[in-house]
């Protein structure tokens, strides 16, 4: 949980002005420790927290050559990797992370990411060029800009546009990222439109002389044939979550704190790491206006009292007020750095900050990825092939808030989705059902997870805290994406899972229908964000009416139905989407290149 930034000029030195402004720009993602490494044509930038215990950047010499790392994450196998690079005559520092990804890249080079398991981005300086890296599942955020005469990369957003040579514009392509596919987006895209996110499982080379970035993908999903029968497929997941928990261990003298719902994928986490501590998340007035429906069949709070009792937990409730979600969705837009999901994004933000009054820096163990690895979603086990992203069926209705573009939109978004479907590994011997399950398991971790991960690690660093997402582990990943689509469905919605820890948790947990991130029911939520977005639309020069029809967004306010974001998103979220992307517009000056 820290920050870093680096620029290489080819052709001309770095002003010290612009290593400035990206140091402060970094500041929000920790003050504590502060490090640089510049010479006339390259410089690296670390933030970071004391509880960290690692002061970036980190260097280290081989034979002639110096190394310079800096690093946003964590290794899950850091005393593995420490133990084999001893015996291989390195000797690191210290035993932090940033050391670890130093000394593996002066002893294995660019394969070091191979060996590497956690959740990571960093980059390498070795005075002749430049190595980044992002890991597997994308949980750490790298971004970087290319033009002529360098390269400017970074672990957040505003620290790559806080270069006076990057504008923050966006163009067409953007803003049908914004509208048709927003808060998701596609893999790669930073929304503006002279920036790019290395993606998930990929690495990059660059150096003074290259014509550009050198990226290249280390690590996708492959289709492999399923070997294990039933029994077998149940006792290895339960191996494999077993393990990933065990991995993402606290390390000893920290504090680990569950993020329980009363759901089956909390409840796994919380019973195989034996943490005490728990908090859970509700609203003020949702005892009285919550409403079961398809999306959310059930509250928490029953589920929560069961899971509490039966592990015997420390538990406290965070409660949430209207006010309080409304006024922190600036502050979560700008951890994301994009408008997100609105107030799911900063009730999360809310909750992290709430918990951290009671414990200083701990880990955050939650459930994350084990909808779309295990088919919890309602799409996940459709009768149809789907002919756009599950979660954003509407197409017409987005369609409708933009003006007329020489990109359709409907296209956009079919392009869109066609490629993410050719992008699924299959098997010469799958038949439509098998083709069209590894399809879907493909799109939800690259594109529905990509949403939730980024959030997660955006809200957890804005609130100091690292969270822990033992579900996002690749080897579990790997082995669930070749498992048939009959062992799927066999026990019903992620049956597999369920099978393989009945015995841990009581049945009422073991049996609970899915139910998705709590959100307010209190109409005087909904009230807020209308009262807001009248605001907006009283004033004729809102950034957003320059890419959108003002019109719809009236519409909004007298349809006070429907759903933007799968079972995450319902009226009021879609309304302060809206208010988060004029919010964004207006806090980074972005311009509107169409």
């Amino acid at each position: 949980m820290s920050g870093f930034g680096g620029v290489i000029n080819k052709h001309t030195p770095i002003p010290a002005a612009v290593m400035e402004k990206m140091q402060e720009s970094l500041k929000s993602l920790g003050t504590d420790n502060c490090g640089t490494y510049i010479s006339q044509n390259v410089c690296l930038i670390h933030t970071g927290y004391n509880f960290e215990n690692s002061r970036q950047p980190v260097r280290g010499v081989l034979g002639r050559t110096a190394y310079f790392v800096v690093l946003d994450g964590e290794l899950y196998n850091k005393t593995e990797l420490r133990r084999e690079l001893i015996t291989l005559g390195y000797r690191t520092h210290d035993d932090s992370d940033a050391n670890v990804v130093l000394h593996g890249y002066m002893a294995w080079g660019k394969n070091c990411v191979e060996r590497f398991i956690g959740a990571y981005a960093f980059a390498v300086w070795d005075e002749t060029g430049l190595f980044i890296a992002r890991d597997r599942l994308g949980i750490k955020p790298l971004y970087f800009s290319e033009n002529s005469d360098g390269l400017v990369f970074a672990s957040s957003l505003q620290a790559v546009l806080s270069h006076p040579n990057i504008q923050p514009q966006i163009d067409e392509n953007g803003i049908l990222e914004l509208i048709m596919l927003g808060p998701a987006r596609s893999p790669g895209c930073a929304i503006f439109a002279n920036v790019k996110e290395i993606a998930p499982g990929e690495c990059a080379y660059y150096t003074t002389l290259s014509p550009g970035l050198e990226i290249n993908t280390y690590w996708r999903l492959k289709a492999k044939i399923h070997q294990d029968n039933y029994p077998q497929t149940v006792e290895h997941v339960r191996q494999l979550v077993t393990d990933s928990v065990n991995r993402h261990g606290v390390p000893q003298g920290s504090t680990g704190v569950s993020l329980v719902s009363g759901g089956l994928d909390s409840s796994i986490i919380t019973a195989l790491s034996g943490i005490k501590e728990s908090y859970d998340l509700d609203y003020v007035g949702n005892n009285k206006h919550f409403a079961a429906n398809n999306f959310q069949p059930q509250e928490d709070r029953d589920f929560v009292e069961i899971i509490k009792n039966y592990l015997g937990l420390n538990y406290r409730r965070i409660i949430l007020g209207s006010d309080e979600i409304a006024g922190a969705l600036h502050p979560a837009m700008v951890a994301r750095g994009l408008p997100g999901m609105a107030d799911i994004d900063a009730a999360l933000l809310l909750f992290l900050q709430k918990i951290g009054e009671f414990h200083d820096g701990f880990f955050a163990f939650s459930g994350e990825g084990a909808d779309e690895i295990f088919g919890g979603y309602p799409w996940c086990n459709a009768n149809t092939a789907p002919t756009t992203f599950p979660w954003a069926t509407d197409i017409n209705l987005r369609a409708s808030f933009l003006p007329d573009f020489p990109i359709c939109p409907k296209e956009y978004v079919k392009s869109r989705f066609n490629r993410a479907i050719a992008s699924a590994n299959t098997l010469y011997d799958d038949d439509d059902i098998e083709k069209q399950t590894r399809q879907m398991f493909n799109i939800n971790l690259g594109w529905f997870m990509q949403n939730l991960t980024n959030r997660a690690s955006a809200m957890g660093t804005a609130a100091k805290v690292r969270m822990r997402m033992p579900f996002l582990d690749y080897h579990l990943v790997e082995y669930m994406y070749n498992v048939p689509s009959e062992f799927l469905t066999r026990d019903g919605t992620k049956g597999l899972l369920r099978t393989a820890f009945k015995d841990i948790l009581p049945l009422e947990i073991i049996e609970r229908e899915k139910s998705p991130f709590p959100k307010t029911h209190n109409p005087g939520y909904t009230k807020l964000v209308q009262d807001k977005l009248r605001m907006i639309l009283a004033d004729s020069n809102a950034p957003i009416f320059s890419i959108l029809h003002k019109n719809v967004l009236e519409n909004i306010l007298e349809n006070e139905s429907g759903h933007w974001y799968g079972q995450l998103m319902a009226y009021p979220q879609t309304i302060a989407y809206f208010l988060q992307i004029n919010d964004w517009m207006k806090f980074f000056n972005v311009v509107v290149n169409v």
